[in-house]
């Protein structure tokens, strides 16, 4: 394809490994060629070295076109026999604190417009989740980068059946099944000022209290972090699941964001003050394009409505938000994250974040403007602690 292959690797194992399978030669014929004339094709061989994302000396300031990276997860799998440099030894924080050195080289050996690629998942500690990957998006971003596209990887061949599936109904929890893969883009260097924002006005977001479309009985519980739905019946499904698994279908309050043009029947306040074991929050609304200003009084008004609803939920009950990433001005603005990222009651653990999307069937890869469709939600899955272990 006529690409340079500069790839590194702290593990000087995985190092033999890839030159192992780069052992291979190919014929003219066979060669993919996608220059005007092949014969000024140059072809490169790969070059593998031994050594640390942390430092990339040896290539210079804006001249890489593309970046992939899969660093090792924090403290879960330890990637060498303790090789000095290897970031899977270290615990969270200080796995951030180090990545944060990762994500500064890669803004600088990168051209201007160009994309940085990293896959990484979250993790468990005292059964709940641990969002490493909206944490590590946290480090490219105030390096400097913009999120150009967020990838949810799904994990195949990982239902629950028999044992884990039981269990996962009696102790409450979903196997994780995705990882994420943020695609980073370094800003151009314009020496235009930023066109700011045509559209910004707030719109008017107002509460609905409902009750789900719960109809179709539901024979079997979602149980890993991947939700996979039906078209026809989503919305149906995904309440079933979150009202059964959550509040076994007894008390729970389900309040809905809606545009001020939609309408609407607001809580009243003998409404509010009713104990409950479940609020389940919903935004329908973000599937429309919203400005700016609305996501940012969303998130406000969402913070609001939680804090207000947290002393009428039974300890050991739980707060579900069911939220989607959205685009503005062509990048991603990552509402899941950013609800993790402004959530930070000290009852509230953050229990399971959950990908829900439709029918392998149902979504295009790309749109016609070279982004990438939105095609999944999320389920941020908080339990009610009042009194932790």
């Amino acid at each position: 394809m006529g690409r340079r292959c500069v790839a590194l690797d702290i593990n000087d194992k995985a190092i033999e490994l890839a030159r192992i399978n780069l052992d291979f030669e190919i014929t003219a014929s066979q060669q993919l060629v996608f220059a005007e004339n092949k014969d000024r094709l140059q072809v490169y061989e790969p070059e593998l070295l031994v050594g640390d994302a942390r430092d990339l000396s040896l290539l210079g300031d804006n001249s890489v076109d593309l970046i992939c990276a899969h660093p090792p997860y924090a403290n879960i799998i330890h990637y060498t026999d303790f090789r000095e440099g290897d970031l899977s030894f270290f615990d969270i924080d200080e796995f951030l604190k180090e990545m944060t050195e990762v994500a500064e080289e890669s803004l600088r050996v990168l051209k201007s417009g160009r994309q940085c690629a990293i896959l990484i998942g979250d993790t468990r500690r005292k059964k709940h989740v641990i969002p490493l990957g909206f944490k590590l998006i946290n480090v490219y971003l105030n390096a400097g980068f913009k999120l150009r596209d967020l990838v949810i990887k799904r994990q195949h061949n990982c239902k629950t059946t028999g044992f884990w599936y039981d269990n996962s109904i009696k102790y409450n929890f979903l196997l994780l099944a995705h990882e994420y893969l943020p695609i980073f883009e370094k800003p151009k260097i314009t020496k235009t000022p930023p066109v700011m924002e045509e559209k910004i006005d707030y719109d008017v977001l107002t509460l609905t209290l409902e009750k789900p479309r719960i109809k179709r009985r539901l024979d079997e519980f979602e149980s890993t972090t991947v939700w996979v739905l039906p078209a026809k019946d989503f919305e149906e499904r995904l309440n079933k699941n979150v009202v059964k698994r959550y509040s076994d279908s007894k008390d729970y309050s389900t309040i809905t964001f809606v545009s001020h043009s939609e309408n609407v029947s607001y809580p009243n306040e003998k409404e509010e003050q009713r104990e409950c074991r479940l609020l389940f929050i919903k935004s329908p609304f973000l599937d429309k394009s919203p400005s700016r200003g609305s996501i940012e009084n969303y998130l406000e008004q969402t913070k609001e409505l939680i804090g207000r609803g947290l002393p009428k939920i039974t300890d050991g009950g739980f707060v579900v938000i069911q939220t989607q990433d959205v685009r503005v001005s062509g990048y991603i603005e990552p509402l899941a994250k950013r609800l993790v990222d402004t959530l930070a009651f000290g009852s509230l653990w953050l229990k399971e974040i959950v990908v829900v999307t439709q029918g392998e069937g149902s979504y295009l890869v790309q749109s016609t403007n070279g982004s990438l469709n939105i095609t999944h939600q999320y389920l941020l899955v908080y339990e009610v602690k009042r009194w932790r272990d």
